[in-house]
């Protein structure tokens, strides 16, 4: 779930639909994140994002606006689609999804800049949540056992972070930040070839969902294969 910049906007004119199950929806299904709203033909299912799948029904829509606007809406089949395109849309974005990964990076570093150094998630740094990453798991001892990170910290404080956002049955969703103030100094990659390293080694599945160009880029040079693009809708009530 790449952050390092903005996100970027859909402008292909063919079908947005992801057609992969991504890991965030998976454990949404099996109860670990999120909600799930079925009805007869279909099921909204609201994490980090809202996955619409099956086909919509205009009563269940109507009776729960809340799940539709107000979210970041994927659709996971050609008739939700349809159906969100009909309504007002106030933007589209785009992400796109990497194959899932199990293997250590590819890139070759240049050193960190002077003056930072790269550390494993320790307690404390997990305590600290920084960019808000780690809030997903319920304590320290939790991320140890399914969860893996690591940082670059300047002047004793984290400038730049990755780390697993959730974890669900040897897999793991990235998350990748910079602090702004210290962004094009190759810190992002430090952290995510320390982090694909203690994947590696305790045989995790690494999934990667990035939200522009240049975390695409990023997943690619380190090893990641693209699979699919697609469209992340807001809609205006």
């Amino acid at each position: 779930m790449g952050k390092n910049s903005e996100f970027e906007v859909w402008e292909k004119e063919g079908s947005g639909v992801l057609n992969e199950t991504p890991l965030i929806l998976t454990a949404c299904k099996e109860g670990q994140i999120g909600n799930a709203f079925q009805y007869p033909d279909g099921c909204i299912y609201k994490t980090v994002f809202t996955y619409l799948c099956g086909k919509p029904d205009d009563s269940f829509v109507s009776e729960h606006p809340d799940l539709i606007y107000k979210s970041r809406l994927v659709c996971m089949s050609p008739e939700w689609e349809e159906y969100v395109k009909k309504q007002t849309v106030k933007f589209i974005l785009r992400r796109e999804v990497m194959a899932p990964f199990c293997s250590v990076s590819s890139k070759s570093l240049k050193p960190l800049p002077e003056g930072y150094s790269i550390s494993p998630f320790t307690r404390k740094i997990f305590e600290e949540h920084p960019f808000d990453q780690g809030r997903s798991y319920p304590d320290f001892e939790d991320f140890q056992r399914s969860g893996a990170g690591s940082a670059v910290l300047f002047d004793g404080k984290v400038v730049s972070a990755s780390s697993s956002f959730l974890s669900f049955e040897g897999h793991v969703e990235l998350d990748v930040y910079t602090d702004i103030e210290h962004r094009n100094k190759g810190l992002a990659d430090h952290c995510v070839f320390e982090m694909l390293r203690e994947c590696s080694e305790k045989k995790y599945t690494v999934h990667w969902d990035a939200q522009n160009p240049m975390s695409s880029g990023m997943a690619v040079s380190h090893g990641f294969t693209p699979v699919t693009d697609y469209a992340v809708y807001w809609l205006e009530k």
